[in-house]
């Protein structure tokens, strides 16, 4: 019994301790927006944000779009929006994509790809007519290289994705049975 009630009481602790740590922002009609919740929103923003993401004010915008998300939600809730026909069919929609996107993240591993400085003189030379300042003086390549160097980047991880996409689908296509109707 001693045992259990210890058990019990490190349990309690330990659940306490880790809600103390999430330390409450907000609340809207008593549901606690959290710190935990604002940095996964800040986390989940591009590299381009990350100057940002330590600024009060910015912070404090973020908080602002997450109780608004609460209101709207809650209000949502309280009009049985979600029992909606059409809203019920979008749910379903945008929970299919979500899984998806999960299966295809967890199976298409596209490794870091790069990009030599010889592909992007290249590609500058082939392309040099776009690569000119506003007074048509050409632009030097060392000031683009960096420009050129992550559309290349992107364009071979598209590409990658794509064939890695396409046989994953020949894969499951073998493994399952497809029928077109006519």
């Amino acid at each position: 019994m001693k045992k259990t009630l210890l058990t019990l009481s490190i349990v309690a602790v330990t659940f306490t301790c880790a809600s103390a740590a999430d330390k409450v922002l907000a609340r809207v009609n008593g549901k606690p927006i959290t710190e935990s919740q604002l940095k996964e929103v800040l986390n989940r923003l591009p590299a381009n944000y990350n100057s940002v993401k330590n600024n009060p004010q910015f912070r404090e915008q973020i908080l602002n779009t997450l109780i608004n998300q609460e209101i709207l939600y809650q209000e949502a809730k309280k009009e049985n929006i979600e029992k909606d026909k059409k809203v019920q069919e979008q749910i379903e929609e945008a929970k299919k994509q979500i899984v998806i996107n999960a299966l295809l993240e967890k199976h298409l591993k596209i490794n870091d790809v790069k990009v030599s400085d010889e592909e992007a003189k290249a590609f500058y030379e082939k392309n040099k007519a776009q690569f000119t300042d506003t007074n048509g003086k050409q632009v030097p390549f060392d000031a683009v290289k960096p420009f050129i160097v992550q559309t290349l980047e992107q364009q071979k991880k598209r590409e990658a994705f794509m064939m890695a996409f396409n046989k994953y689908i020949d894969e499951l296509k073998k493994k399952n049975k497809v029928e077109i109707v006519k």
